[in-house]
């Protein structure tokens, strides 16, 4: 285990940079935004006509594409196969970019599309309105599969950059979630100008430097990172512990910072699901859990308002 000490020298009191700022008037206007447009690029310039600042700009735009494009679950398990023939090498790149137009096109038409739709739309918004896109493609970590080899589970999501750096989102789980085949919508603001380093606990791009990290994660230790609930609304994280620290006793402990604490608390072993008894304390602003581990596997904290089924995940911890 790396140093716990240098992790909380570092990062205890790290906020991330959307946590500073007040998008209070940029989501409010997405939600509420009723204006006729004629395309993509329309809607983005009137979407961020209020707007002055970088930030506020990408968030609105953010905003409108999580809340109102839905997860197409029939087009996730039967995508459509396009096949391009063509006489030239430039031939083909003209009409594969044709077609992934049309595809554009077509799911912002329907506001419907999977995950490569939703970051291509966001894209195309951005650049519209002079903002720096990128799509990026890899794999994701999903907290019912924390632990599957990368490269099988692709996905895409955004970096786009504001006032010169390079920010993380992902409009696509900001969405909402899918459950037995069926798109539920939840708006979930934690997936956006994500820090780095949470960011790449569930997702792994393809072209590393897009994690944005120093010491970029490699394929092997992806599977293994904690998974930590950031992107939920409910409970809005500031900062977290990365990895469980262990104390003198033979106990574990896990540290949160929380804008709105939840009530209640439930740590299990995600294998047998038994409760593990746990001591919650308060140190300064946040809420520490202290536990002694049980069994292999990991173990899983959950949080909410009353104990019962509407409990929420909030962080997953390898404790082997």
């Amino acid at each position: 285990m790396k140093s716990i000490l240098v992790f909380f020298a570092a990062l205890f009191f790290a906020i991330s940079a959307a946590a500073q700022t007040n998008f209070t008037k940029a989501d409010s206007f997405a939600l509420n935004f009723k204006g006729k447009y004629t395309d993509i690029a329309d809607l983005a310039k009137q979407l961020t006509a209020p707007f002055t600042t970088e930030a506020e700009k990408a968030r609105v735009l953010f905003v409108w594409v999580a809340d109102n494009i839905r997860y197409d679950v029939e087009k996730f398990e039967n995508p459509p196969r396009t096949q391009v023939s063509a006489k030239t090498r430039e031939e083909l790149e003209r009409k594969k970019k044709e077609a992934q137009e049309a595809e554009l096109r077509s799911s912002f038409k329907s506001k419907k599309g999977v995950c490569e739709d939703y970051s291509s739309i966001y894209k195309a918004m951005c650049e519209a309105v002079g903002l720096a896109c990128e799509v990026v493609r890899g794999d994701a970590r999903e907290f019912y599969k924390p632990y599957q080899a990368a490269h099988n589970n692709p996905h895409a999501w955004n970096a786009v950059k504001i006032d010169g750096q390079w920010q993380l989102l992902d409009a696509t789980w900001a969405a909402g979630y899918v459950r037995n085949r069926k798109f539920t919508r939840r708006l979930e603001l934690g997936h956006f100008m994500t820090p780095p380093l949470w960011f790449v606990q569930r997702h792994l791009p393809d072209d590393l430097k897009w994690e944005l990290l120093d010491q970029p994660i490699d394929s092997k230790r992806f599977p293994t990172l904690p998974l930590i609930n950031y992107g939920q609304s409910d409970y809005p994280l500031l900062d977290f512990s990365q990895e469980l620290e262990k104390l003198p006793d033979g106990r574990v402990q896990a540290r949160f910072l929380f804008s709105t604490t939840p009530k209640v608390f439930l740590v299990v072993n995600s294998q047998s699901k038994n409760p593990i008894e746990f001591e919650q304390k308060e140190e300064g602003a946040f809420t520490i859990f202290q536990f002694t581990p049980r069994g292999r596997g990991d173990v899983t904290i959950y949080m909410g308002e009353a104990m019962g089924d509407k409990m929420e995940w909030l962080a997953r911890y390898d404790i082997r």
